[in-house]
């Protein structure tokens, strides 16, 4: 695939500001816009930064520490002997370059092993962890009866920027993108043209480096200085938990500077403060839909993920409960794939498919703890190449910057607690006249299927919605996992059709927001010109064959998804040929006009119907095997996604969906085809299964792990 061999690992330059940086607009621009985070190569200062926040910074090779003490009396005793508690006074961004924990903590030159999973902490002696349960908060576990230690040293990691291809980028916990980090106290210069009748636009965007309220929630002011002269000030308050992003416009000098410099600057506490999505582009840019130049070559491209939305939610998929009349409503007038497959069982894998256009092993993902690899070359990076303003709107766990999906975007926002809505207007909003790719995906439809007072009651006629997901679920719990069948047991066929009809109601609220959004695009002349997409990352189970939710095998109920295309030349009405998500990146691709790497496995919706096999892996490595799809027409085979099986011919079961849909009576032993499939599609799987970039191990923070526990993910069959 595109891997970068030449490519380097995202290289930590963490607050390295050089004093002048030229950027490419030196000299007469190709395009009306300048990408100002396309800057020159600029190096590491070797100075630490000055301490702040009673901490002191350390540089340790190409790799920023946070080092703070503890005293004694920092520490709270818990009721449980020999365990304490602290305010964790520094906060860790992203993961050390060479591996290893997001944090480190000695005491009497011992070093403490950090325990990331919080149901495991404490089970030995000697550990500490960190929480957000209770606010910023570090905790220690000691031999019962040990006191608090009189000293403590505590380090915590700032891996917060990188160049990829020579673009800036800043990785921050939540807010991460293309631009620049410019912490208190420095400055970064860039040197460019500045044509005529141009505007700077931005983001400014904080995000805390300490654990003590007040440094939390601190004011920064952001300045930006055109040759020494103020261009723009701004004070930034932060909300609840230390965070803020706004988007700027700055007009600059009518008739233009030929040779500028401006400066970027911040004031106020040391944080995670920088300037996203840096450009300077024409003030004057129409609208969406309506520019002063041919916007039809790259036209806008908006792609809504309903996160765990299974297919069969929809009337045109089937559906006869009515809970979706916004997603329906733009299905009626758009083009419906009503055979779409994705390429996993769960959420990670089938983003990094769909991004990269491979399959989730090629990428080397086998598991919740394989991100996707920096050596990638990713959609977003590709349309950003070709003059794309790419953003991301997410709800972030697994659809986040710790799992490496954030790669190409200018903007990337996994605010879950900001509303979905709101994010996507601040993007919208600051429209520089460039195509946009706008990535929003929401787990509304995924547990704990939170429902709205509103919404119980809209649908209590026709849906069991009295009990809650908390409720449900510990009634789903006291039965053991059975075959895979329908359940045979009243009672868990009962409680398996409550857990379904709560999550109708999420798919509901889930269609809501989808309507909001959609009335926002076609206001704002988005969808006049542009593509607007609606798909799934994955399905959902309900004990069809005896498991719930998803990251299970690769069953119908967890791989079906809807895949409905609506825009300039796509023809409305349904079409029965198969899809897939591994069609995601090629079909945008060719909608951007831009040629598909020959790497990517899939092909345009928009391409002529051709008879092709399609592929789907578990990519999960649970207590039992995990498990593949292959799928030609209407026959489905399901083996195992290990070398060692495909070789072997090892099947689990095979399926003739055209007369068995819901995958009931495997006919592994009484037909040939599915040894004879297996035969022929040998060679293929075992390079579908085999990686073609480096495998990378995301070392997660106990919060990330907590947020993914929360979520359903990391069982007791997912332990790292």
């Amino acid at each position: 695939m595109s891997s970068r061999a030449a490519r380097p690992g995202r290289v930590c330059v963490a607050f390295a500001l050089a004093p002048l940086v030229l950027c490419a607009c030196a000299g007469e621009p190709r395009s009306p816009w300048v990408d100002l985070a396309g800057v020159a190569d600029v190096k590491a200062e070797s100075s630490a930064l000055p301490a702040d926040g009673g901490a002191r910074v350390e540089l340790d090779g190409e790799q920023f520490w946070l080092v703070v003490e503890l005293a004694r009396e920092a520490w709270h005793a818990e009721a449980q002997p020999g365990r304490f508690r602290a305010v964790l006074p520094v906060l860790a961004v992203g993961s050390p370059a060479a591996g290893g924990a997001p944090y480190r903590l000695s005491s009497a030159g011992r070093e403490l092993a950090y325990q990331a999973d919080a149901e495991a902490f404490g089970r030995e002696a000697g550990q500490f962890s960190t929480s957000s349960a209770r606010g910023p908060t570090l905790e220690l576990a000691l031999e019962p009866g040990a006191a608090a230690p009189e000293r403590v040293e505590l380090r915590a990691v700032v891996h917060a920027e990188s160049r990829v291809e020579g673009v800036r980028c800043v990785a921050g916990r939540r807010l991460s993108g293309a631009g620049f980090l410019v912490p208190q106290g420095r400055s970064l210069r860039v040197a460019c043209r500045l044509p005529s009748e141009s505007s700077l636009r931005f983001a400014t965007a904080v995000e805390p480096l300490f654990g003590a309220k007040e440094l939390r929630l601190a004011v920064h002011t952001f300045r930006v200085r055109l040759d020494g002269a103020t261009l723009f000030e701004q004070r930034v308050e932060p909300d609840v938990l230390g965070e803020a992003i706004r988007w700027h416009e700055v007009v600059l000098p009518r008739g233009g500077v030929q040779k500028a410099a401006l400066t970027f600057e911040v004031d106020g506490p040391l944080a995670l403060t920088s300037f996203l999505g840096p450009s300077v582009g024409p003030s004057a840019l129409g609208r969406y839909g309506a520019r002063p130049w041919d916007a039809h070559e790259h036209p806008d491209l908006v792609v809504f993920l309903a996160d765990t939305f299974r297919a069969d939610n929809l009337t045109a998929y089937g559906s006869e409960s009515g809970v979706t009349p916004e997603i329906d409503r733009f299905a009626s007038a758009a083009r419906v794939f009503r055979r779409a497959w994705s390429t996993s069982t769960h959420t990670l894998p089938a983003h990094s498919s769909m991004f990269s256009g491979v399959f989730p092993h090629q990428n080397g993902q086998v598991d919740y703890f394989n991100p996707l690899p920096s050596a990638v070359l990713t959609l977003a990076e590709r349309l950003s190449a070709h003059g794309y303003r790419c953003g991301a709107v997410t709800d972030g766990v697994m659809v986040s910057r710790s799992h490496g999906l954030e790669q190409g975007f200018a903007s990337f926002d996994e605010r879950r607690e900001t509303d979905t809505l709101a994010r996507v207007r601040a993007f919208l909003d600051a429209d520089d006249g460039r195509p946009i790719f706008l990535f929003v995906q929401s787990y509304a439809a995924h547990t704990p299927y939170t429902l709205r007072a509103e919404t119980r009651a809209r649908l209590a006629g026709s849906l069991r919605l009295e009990r809650d997901y908390a409720d449900v679920l510990r009634a789903a719990q006291a039965f053991e996992i059975g075959p895979e069948q329908p359940p045979s047991d009243p009672a868990l066929a009962e409680i398996a059709g409550r857990l379904h009809d709560l999550y109708r109601g999420a798919a509901c609220e889930l269609d809501a927001l989808f309507g909001r959004c959609r009335s926002e695009f076609d206001t704002r002349g988005l969808t006049r010109n542009g593509y607007l997409l609606f798909t799934s990352d994955h399905g959902e189970a309900f004990f069809e064959h005896g498991r719930p939710f998803h990251g299970d095998a690769v069953f119908e109920e967890e791989l079906r998804v809807p895949l409905v295309l609506a825009g300039p030349g796509v023809t409305p009405g349904l079409e029965e040929r198969p899809v897939s998500l591994i069609d995601f990146a090629p079909t945008l691709a060719s909608l951007a006009r831009l040629p598909s790497p020959p790497e990517w496995r899939g092909r345009s919706l928009l391409d002529p119907a051709a008879e092709r096999v399609l592929f789907a892996f578990q990519s999960h490595h649970g207590s039992t095997p995990s498990t593949l799809a292959v799928i030609d027409g209407a026959r489905k085979l399901i083996a195992y996604e290990d070398l060692e099986a495909v070789r072997a011919g090892k099947l689990h079961a095979a399926f003739d969906l055209a007369l068995d849909p819901a995958e009931r009576s495997s006919l592994l032993e009484r037909e040939a085809w599915p040894t004879e499939l297996a035969r022929a599609q040998r060679a293929l799987l075992e390079e579908l299964l085999t990686p073609l970039v480096t495998q990378e191990v995301s070392n997660l923070s106990s919060e990330e792990l907590a947020n993914m526990r929360a979520m359903g993910y990391v069982g007791e069959d997912a332990e790292k």
